[in-house]
């Protein structure tokens, strides 16, 4: 059946929700209008582009991306319910996946898609034939908005540059594909993903306004669509094009290139700029998390076109979108700092300008698509490491919450993509407080309730998920016992760690980031990286008893001077749990009981009667002054070689999160099937070298106290 006779529908959500509570009433109602939006441009674009494609086209194209777009409004409507209500347990996949139907068939919660959807007047769809100028031009946004609270001025001529910008963007577009595609080639890879750009922006506009006046009515889906006209029309509030490039080759016998065993690498950006001005911060860390999500995305896409198109299909379809997400991306983060600070000169064409690498390991030979019997070790094969004496602080105190028995997980990381559902892009399993989530604020970790004993603890601690692989399916395991240890420095006392202190440990894009020079872990020598004090063991059955020294209800009180987190209104695309991150940020974690004086970077192979462990080490020099940082590290550091804190920084007790699976499956791999794996960033292959955790310290003052007397004196807590 011919495309134009079908539409696609999709499961109504609004009919599957509970009871909505009046204060979540209006974000749930923009998120179901925004869902019905999505179906109506989905449709739109399987009657553009008829013909198009291969026999995935409309999966790839289409059907693909609106999943994408459905499971971030269906979280964010959960979530908003969830922050005054008990958040509803919605079948996500479930309701995201839409599908093809006749066109007789109901798409259900959708107004029903234009007719026809044709071309806007005027543009034409096959590219300009040579000497004729054209040029896009689109609808002025800024006479059709009220006046301008001065709250919201700011963000508005933001969002207004942003426009102009992504005019000028599409329209030097136009000039360097020249010629490529077929007859719908503007209107999808161009004029189509420049509506959907308007669109986001222009209701950011009104949301910005919304939130300090009466949000504006505006005629979204006029505003957003732009055409093709004449060289010498006024494309109304766009930057002129800029001097046209060197076109890519359209060599029509060459065939697509294939990406099997390559991936999408950028410039790194985080090491690009200036000192970060305190009142910048929080929209850096968005965006710098959002360079991550564009570039996963992008990857993903790689995969699952995979044959599609032309010879220039991935220079049109993938990295040049990608360059032009990026460049918004960066110049809002240069206009950020110039708000506040001298605006940085970024090389904005450069940053923005990514390229397809192979994505081969150090060893030559590009990994599998999952864990094989190369990620393992037996552990015993494992050279044990000398322990240090932590003489001038040996104290330990340990905060008792729980394994996840509250079965408390999600797939965001509010410290790497605040603001962002899905944003860790794998399964986080979490212990303590019980409300985090991508939209936590200091405020409502400082209000929710904890599965420590403590309660004065209110801290989050969390980690990826671990699996067992049996016939092909995965399954996530709890660990059977965790222990959350604060412990001393080797050469010095430790002071107070300030609340709310963010923790990152570990890579969870280890593999794109040591794909050059991936470390090895051999038979006879340790992992060089391993912590030099290493537990001497850790018992499978952690202690449940409470410290007798300690009170076990210690007061909650909340520093006032402590700044609050990430706005909620961050961008919708999710990013992936990866700060920004080298080769040497992953650390060696596994190893089993009775031997945890042995750390390694690979799965371990435990003997009988001992359990698969993994030791994750936060950081604790802490700089003295930040509670997070751009990249989610430099704020606190690891000790050096000798245990000694780096001059400007102060030794904070430090955080050691031990996990024992007591009830994971220690039969030999053989090839590709393996007793268990990482959950984990789907590029990333479920290596073990991304073994990540992150934390942030909601202990109250008397708390935090207790932990550092006990650790400066000596005593087990």
């Amino acid at each position: 059946m011919s495309a134009r006779a079908d539409t696609i529908t999709c499961p109504s959500v609004a009919d599957k929700l509970p009871e909505i509570p009046a204060a979540a009433q209006a974000e749930v109602d923009r998120n179901l209008a925004l869902l019905n939006t999505q179906i109506a441009e989905a449709n739109k674009r399987l009657v553009t582009s008829a013909g198009e494609g291969g026999p995935n086209f409309v999966q790839n194209a289409i059907l693909g991306p609106l999943a994408d777009k459905r499971t971030a409004t269906i979280n964010r409507i959960a979530t908003a319910i969830g922050r005054v209500a008990a958040r509803p347990e919605l079948s996500v996949a479930t309701l995201s996946t839409c599908k093809l139907g006749s066109g007789g068939g109901t798409a259900t919660e959708t107004p029903a898609p234009e007719a026809s959807a044709s071309a806007t007047p005027g543009t034409s769809d096959a590219p300009a034939p040579e000497g004729t100028a054209k040029t896009i031009t689109c609808p002025s946004v800024a006479d059709k908005l009220p006046e301008i609270p001065a709250a919201a001025k700011a963000e508005i001529d933001r969002n207004l540059a942003l426009l102009d910008t992504q005019i000028a963007e599409a329209n030097k577009r136009l000039i360097t594909s020249a010629g490529e595609g077929g007859p719908n080639f503007i209107q999808n890879a161009i004029l189509g993903p420049l509506a959907d750009k308007r669109t986001a922006t222009i209701n950011r506009m009104a949301t910005a306004i919304g939130r300090v006046a009466a949000r504006p009515n505006l005629p979204v889906e006029a505003l957003s669509t732009c055409k093709l006209s004449s060289g010498g029309a006024t494309a109304t509030a766009t930057a002129a094009p800029e001097s046209p490039t060197s076109p890519p080759s359209d060599e029509a016998t060459t065939a697509p290139p294939s990406t099997g065993s390559k991936k999408i690498t950028c410039p790194s950006v985080a090491d690009k700029l200036p000192e970060i001005p305190a009142a910048a911060k929080a929209e850096i860390d968005r965006n710098l998390a959002l360079l991550d999500t564009q570039i996963a995305e992008a990857n993903k896409r790689l995969v699952t076109s995979a044959g599609e198109g032309g010879p220039n299909f991935i220079q049109n379809a993938i990295l040049g979108p990608l360059a032009d997400k990026r460049t918004a991306t960066i110049n809002r983060m240069a206009t950020a700092i110039g708000r506040v600070a001298a605006r940085p000169n970024l090389p904005v064409e450069a940053l923005s300008t990514c390229k397809l690498s192979s994505a081969s390991a150090s060893s030559g030979a590009a990994r599998t698509a999952g864990p094989s019997a190369d990620d393992f070790i037996d552990i015993q094969a494992v050279s044990p490491v000398q322990q240090p004496k932590l003489t001038e602080s040996s104290g330990t105190f340990v905060s008792k919450c729980g394994t996840g028995q509250e079965s408390h997980t999600n797939s965001d990381n509010v410290i790497t993509a605040p603001g962002v559902s899905n944003g860790a892009q794998h399964v986080n399993n979490y212990v303590g407080n019980e409300s985090t989530d991508a939209f936590s604020t200091n405020e409502s970790l400082a209000a929710a309730d904890t599965t420590c004993r403590f309660s004065a603890d209110q801290s989050t601690y969390f980690w990826p998920a671990l699996q067992v692989l049996t016939g092909g399916k995965s399954t996530s395991v709890l660990p059977s016992a965790v222990q959350l240890q604060f412990r001393g420095n080797a050469v010095s006392r430790v002071t107070a760690a300030p609340r709310f202190l963010r923790l990152v440990t570990g890579d969870a894009m280890a593999v794109t980031n040591s794909a050059a020079d991936a470390p090895a872990d051999t038979s006879t020598d340790a992992p060089t990286d391993a912590p030099s004090d290493l537990p001497t063991d850790v018992p499978t059955d952690l202690p449940t008893d409470l410290p007798t020294d300690v009170p076990t209800d210690l007061p909650t009180d909340t520093a006032t001077d402590a700044p609050a987190d990430a706005p909620t209104d961050a961008q919708t695309d999710a990013p992936t749990d990866a700060p920004a991150a080298g080769a040497d940020n992953a650390r060696p974690t596994f190893s089993c009981t009775g031997f945890t004086d042995r750390l390694t970077d690979k799965y371990p192979i435990c003997p009988d009667g001992s359990s698969v462990v993994r030791i994750l080490d936060m950081p604790s020099c802490w700089d003295g002054q930040n509670l997070d940082s751009a990249d989610h590290r430099t704020h606190v550091v690891f000790p050096d070689e000798s245990g000694a804190c780096p001059s400007g920084t102060k030794a904070v007790p430090q955080l050691r999160m031990t996990l024992v699976y007591a009830n994971v499956p220690n039969t030999q791999p053989e090839g590709t099937n393996v007793p268990f794996a990482l959950d984990g960033v789907a590029s990333q292959q479920q290596s073990p070298n991304t073994d990540h955790a992150g934390a942030i310290e909601v202990m109250s003052r008397q708390l935090m106290k207790t932990v550092v007397r006990c650790i400066n004196t000596g005593r087990r807590c």
